[in-house]
């Protein structure tokens, strides 16, 4: 991170291993854990991230920019792409789901990342109802969160992402988008 001294980037970047690490085994992010897991004082976890809402932003930003390069594709069909990937990205990363879905984020930068990955949505779902595959009246934060919510119960159920229960679950929010 810009402006850090070397033991500090280094400390923070312990710390955001640790973080991920815990999130991969399934255990709930708490700064005290993370602490431990990192090797480093609790206070050196706060001196980072305030809260554990702060550390988990920040743990995703790498997601925002794996859907934005998803956005970035062309195609006549993009917006079913485009929720397609959106939802994997969800169902395999709860906490960019969790994250993505918070109308308030605790950090400008993720407030940020969120508002650009909405006016992104935007253009696709603009393209979409222009080209008559989406209907009207539909805005990219409703998209936004179908994608959480179709995520949210692929995971829940135990569906893999590409799986044909998944794919039956986006094919029925598609079909509800078109006209």
């Amino acid at each position: 991170m810009d402006g850090l001294r070397r033991d500090a980037a280094r400390n923070r970047a312990r710390i955001l291993s640790a973080a991920q690490e815990l999130v991969g085994r399934g255990d709930v992010l708490a700064l005290n854990a993370v602490a431990r897991a990192a090797d480093v004082g609790v206070g050196t976890v706060y001196r980072h991230f305030a809260t554990v809402d702060e550390l988990e932003e920040v743990l995703v930003w790498d997601r925002f920019a794996e859907l934005d390069r998803v956005l970035d594709e062309a195609g006549p069909d993009r917006f079913d792409r485009v929720l397609a990937e959106h939802v994997a990205l969800l169902v395999a990363d709860p906490l960019f789901e969790k994250v993505t879905a918070q109308p308030d984020p605790a950090l400008p930068e993720t407030a940020s990342r969120r508002t650009a990955l909405i006016g992104r949505l935007g253009e696709v779902l603009a393209e979409a109802q222009a080209e008559r595959r989406v209907r009207g009246g539909i805005d990219a934060n409703a998209v936004l969160l179908l994608a959480c919510g179709a995520a949210h119960s692929i995971r829940s159920a135990g569906f893999a992402p590409d799986s044909d229960a998944a794919r039956v679950l986006l094919e029925v929010i598609l079909r509800g988008l078109r006209p």
